[in-house]
């Protein structure tokens, strides 16, 4: 599936991604930094620093997807799923960073959805699961009418772990996926040993 970046900020966590040339809509994903860990020696620089590749998020992450249609009419989100790319020990964390000051929750965000990351036996496959009061799939979009979903992905158990968002569309008579990740580059959540 072809995609293409038009904005990439700090350590690379956001990333709006163009449809494929038959997907009616457009999704805008955007990882919010939390408590944060770095893989390998930090850099002494502070410019080099934020910007290092290094950081990696640890125990929790909450991604944000913005959904909107670009064609006049409306389009049907049949569901969201979690594409595990690969689970993997977790590496050695040389430094952990705070995460900022959380901001309220604006109107638009209470499309929450819950994953869970964790390795269970039973099932491989992450299902995102709404809040308390948010309503499951499926959901319609429009041009004038965009979604919000809200992702606080955790994971119980210890591990590295990367993954994309596939986001499900139906729209006269075709269907399709938009897959949401970091300009090409998937999420990546590390649950260590410790209380992290």
């Amino acid at each position: 599936m072809a995609r293409s970046a038009d904005k990439v900020i700090t350590r690379g966590r956001d990333a709006v991604l163009a449809p494929t040339p038959s997907a009616p809509l457009i999704v805008m994903a955007y990882q919010t930094p939390g408590l944060s860990g770095h893989i390998g020696p930090v850099p002494e620089d502070l410019e080099a620093r934020r910007n290092s590749t290094g950081w990696v998020d640890l125990g929790s992450s909450v991604v944000h997807l913005t959904v909107e249609a670009t064609v006049e009419r409306a389009v049907i989100l049949s569901k969201l799923d979690i594409r595990v790319e690969s689970r993997c020990a977790p590496p050695r964390i040389d430094e952990v960073e705070p995460p900022p000051m959380a901001e309220p929750m604006s109107p638009e965000q209470l499309r929450t959805f819950h994953v869970d990351l964790s390795v269970d036996l039973s099932d491989q496959t992450p299902v995102p699961r709404p809040a308390h009061g948010v309503p499951d799939f499926p959901y319609t979009v429009s041009h004038l009418d965009p979604e919000h979903f809200f992702l606080r992905v955790t994971s119980g158990t210890p591990g590295d772990v990367t993954w994309r968002v596939g986001v499900h569309w139906l729209c006269n008579g075709q269907s399709g996926v938009v897959i949401a990740d970091r300009e090409g580059q998937p999420f990546r959540l590390v649950k260590t040993q410790n209380a992290h």
